[in-house]
This record gives C-alpha cells, structure tokens and sequence, in this order.
C-alpha cells in the first residue's frame, strides 16, 4: 500500500464520520492552543525583560563603581584617573568611560524640576536620536551644553502644590520650555563655602574701622545649591511615558563639563568631587563610574572577577539577563505544564475515536487481512488517521493561537505597553516559527502515540473472528 493510497483512504474513513472527527480536532485544537498560547506569553515576558535590559546597556559592558575592601583603604579604592587607567590595561577591555555626573535642578516661574547631570563621552553624545534640536558641537568652557532626556519634563511640579501638580497625578505635562533663558540651573555641592564674616569699612574718614566684624552671610540663601550657565541644544527622542534608562537625564560631554567646573570652581570647592580621609581634595578627577566594553560577552564574568579582585563593584546586564532568564524558565515550565493537561485530555480523545474505529470496521480489517493485506500495513492506516487528526487540530489550534496573539498584543500595545516599559512594539505574546512547527509536529507525533493502542488491536485481530463479526 502507497503512501498516497494510505492518505486517500484516511482522509475517507475520517470523512464517513465527520462529527466524531470534528469533535475530536477540536480537542486536539484546544490542546495545541493552550500549549503555544501558554509558551508564547512566557517568550513574550522574556522578550520583553531582554529588551529592557538591553536598553540599559548592552551585555558586554561592565559598570564599574567605588568598592570596598578591609584589607585597602577608601582612597585607593575611588575611581580615578589611575585606576581606571588599570582597566584599560585589561585584557579582553576594548574601551573604558568614565562618568561623571551632578544632581541637577531647574526652576522656571512656578514650576521646578531635578535630573541627574550626566557627563559622558562626545561619543555616546553622537549615539542619541533627538526629536528636537541637535547635538552639542560646543566645547566652551563658559556654559554646559545638554541633551535633555524624554522623561526629564515629568520632573518637573509647582512648588506651590508638590502633589497636586506633577504629571503623574494631573496627566498634564507642566508649561515649561527649556529653550528659554528664564530657565535656571543649579547643583547641590556640598563642597560648597558660605562667605566669611568681613569687617565693616571705615567711611568717616577717621581712619576708626568697626572693631567687631559684621556677618555678611545671608542665612535665607541656600550656599550649598551652585548656579551652573547651561544651554539645551536637544532633547531625546520618545513621549514623556516612554522611560528607559537615562531617560531622565541631562546629557552633556564630560570634557566639557570637567572644563566648565576646572575654571569656574577651586579644586577644594568643586560640586561632585569628593576628599580623601585627611579632608582634602584628589589631585585627579574622581568619577562616580565607568563603564567598561568587553570584546565578547563570553569575556565579561572573567573581566568582572578581575575587577572585583581589585577591590572595586562591577556590574553587568548580562548578569542581570541570566537571572530574569532563569525566572522565567521556570515560568515556561508551568505555563507549558497547564497547556499540556489539556493537550492530554485530547490525546485521550484521540486514543478514543481510533479504539471505536476499531470496533466499528472490526469486518473491513477481516477483509483486508483475508485479501492478503500486510499486518504493518493496517497499522500504518489507523496510525495515520490518528495522525492526520493531531495535524489538523494542531494547524487549527496554531492559526487559533496567532489571531488570539495579535488581538492580544494590539490590546497590549494600546493600553498596558507605554506603563510597562514605554515601548510602541512591545508584546505580550512571541511566536517565532520553531514553535509554530513544533506544535504542528508535536500534535501529529501525540496524535499517532495516542493511536498506537488501537492500531495494535487491529493489526493483531483474527481474520476469521474479524469476518464473522456484524
């Protein structure tokens, strides 16, 4: 018997007795839906969590800040200039940047605001897409030229009505304009000193100066919040909801803002930079991380361990990604776990049409076996009809799954996506193509398991027994 012959007459024997076959594709398909719609939301959550992960940097990058040993002192263990010229020295380090950053803070007419100044590499400058302006070309050391972040303007409240008046609880976004120069910048520095009491001049001519001095210090002026002359040339690329990391920064090249403080601050007296244990300032710049590129993310767990040895914390997306990885891996179990309960009660419904298809063509099988027809070859008739109906539930439950997956996803993006993670394309629900097949296959193969039983029955049923049965 040819294969086509053993397709014909499956496809007729399911056809005598479509309501039986109907009803049990639609086990099959309910069972191949519940398993790749289970598997396609644990993907999607992977996706996703990758995804935001990898927007905070990509996997072969390495942050580096100050650590922490008891056997090397504090000072040794800040990131200077020295030290980090040690991690361009490792191997498998194919590039180290520093960052420098300030807490920021902006008012404009009622409205004030904060974002994290964040000195970085004209390189990375280069790197952001804006929606408005263009990136700084300026290397003045008078003023700081920023990108502002997307998110940045949502900082931003009346001081009148902290509560009532930010984004988050209005909706509104506030009326401010960075472009304008009533906008007015400052930085906290707690580096910063009050001026000192003076003595009050003579006037009179008498030569007779006050003996006590006078305090010229203002106590109303907060001395710690220094005025910075920043110009906004461009702001991020993204909605207000679309938050990633650094979204919420001012951007601005790190040579210019080390220019900016060099010239407008004494060494003692500069906003970010901390003082050794004796009190006094580093005589090299002092930076609150770097970040450290890896030729190869398989390189990066070792560079990581070189740098913790030296005393200082790394860390890395790829460490993170493997953690989530591993979440939801065991996500992917349980969800596949419940979706094959279901699909189990199909195969038991397969097993069942095929042993009463047995019963019911108990005297066909007599006379095809009677005519000479190969044991095998009755075999791999029921088997293929138990087979073609695991496909066809399977395909059915597949192309079932991908309407519900884009009705989903579409809901998905409209309502939920911008709150989670602020990504236009985002989705709930994967199906990449391995798994379309596998369901597929899957189905099939359970279908033909499940019709193994009775096809053995009637392979081994007594011709003569077979013939006299009605």
């Amino acid at each position: 018997m040819t294969f086509k012959d053993m397709l014909s007459m499956s496809i007729s024997n399911l056809w005598r007795r479509k309501l039986r076959t109907f009803l049990t594709v639609l086990g099959v398909l309910i069972g191949t839906a519940s398993i790749v719609a289970m598997l396609s939301i644990a993907l999607g959550m992977k996706a996703m969590i990758i995804e935001q992960y990898q927007s905070e940097g990509a996997v072969n990058e390495i942050t580096v800040t100050e650590g922490y040993s008891e056997t090397k002192s504090a000072d040794t263990l800040k990131l200077t200039e020295s030290n980090i010229k040690n991690f361009t020295d490792m191997e498998h380090v194919t590039s180290v940047q520093p960052v420098l950053q300030l807490d920021l803070n902006m008012s404009q007419g009622k409205y004030s605001g904060y974002a994290t100044l964040y000195g970085v590499p004209k390189s990375q400058l280069k790197e952001k897409k804006l929606a408005s302006g263009s990136l700084p070309d300026s290397t003045s050391s008078n003023r700081l030229d920023v990108i502002m972040g997307n998110t940045v303007i949502t900082n931003f409240y009346n001081q009148n009505d902290f509560e009532g008046s930010s984004y988050y609880s209005t909706g509104k976004l506030p009326n401010v304009d960075f472009s304008k120069p009533s906008m007015k910048y400052t930085v906290y520095n707690e580096n910063a000193v009050a001026p000192e009491p003076g003595v009050t001049p003579d006037t009179s001519g008498s030569g007779d100066a006050t003996a006590e001095p006078q305090n010229t210090v203002d106590d109303t002026v907060d001395y710690s919040q220094v005025a910075l002359s920043v110009k906004v040339a461009g702001v991020i690329e993204g909605g207000p909801d679309e938050y990633s990391m650094g979204s919420d920064y001012a951007y601005v090249d790190i040579d210019q803002l080390k220019a900016y403080l060099k010239k407008n601050f004494k060494r003692d007296q500069m906003p970010g930079q901390v003082k050794n244990s004796k009190g006094q300032p580093f005589k090299e710049w002092v930076y609150n991380s770097v970040t450290i590129k890896v030729d190869d993310s398989d390189n990066v767990d070792m560079v990581m361990q070189t740098i913790n040895d030296l005393g200082f914390s790394a860390q890395s997306n790829k460490e993170l990604i493997e953690s989530a990885q591993k979440t939801v891996q065991i996500i992917e179990l349980v969800l596949g776990a419940i979706g094959m309960i279901a699909f189990l009660v199909a195969a038991i419904g397969i097993a069942n049409t095929m042993m009463m298809s047995t019963y019911e063509r108990t005297k066909e099988i007599g006379v095809m076996k009677v005519l000479g027809c190969d044991m095998r070859d009755i075999r791999r008739l029921f088997l293929s009809e138990a087979g073609f109906i695991g496909f066809l539930g399977g395909a059915a439950g597949l192309l079932f799954t991908m309407l519900l997956s884009f009705i989903g996803n579409s809901v998905f993006r409209q309502y939920m996506a911008q709150d989670l993670m602020g990504a236009a394309d985002a989705k709930i629900s994967v199906i990449p193509w391995w798994l379309m097949l596998a369901a597929i296959v899957f189905a099939t193969l359970m279908g033909m398991v499940a019709g193994f039983f009775p096809a053995n029955r009637a392979m081994r049923l007594s011709p003569l027994a077979a013939i006299r049965n009605e």
